[in-house]
């Protein structure tokens, strides 16, 4: 799942949090490719951000880390 994400970086910089989960077909995914959102954010691949409370989340491709991982 997180090779999911990040394959969705090579299309955009910046994603909506809630996109990710569009095309999930059931709650283990939802739940699987949030996990793998953390796990990105703890290794610092990608950064979070919100502009105001309760605003929308954004994933941010990290600038320092390169996404392509084989």
């Amino acid at each position: 799942m997180m090779d999911r994400v990040r394959k969705r970086f090579t299309q955009q910089k910046r994603i909506e949090l809630s996109n990710i989960f569009k095309e999930s077909r059931d709650l283990n995914e939802v739940i699987t490719l949030f996990l793998a959102t953390l796990e990105l954010v703890k290794v610092q691949e990608i950064l979070l951000e919100q502009t105001e409370n309760f605003g929308k989340i954004y994933l941010v491709r990290s600038e320092h880390e390169s996404l392509s991982r084989n």
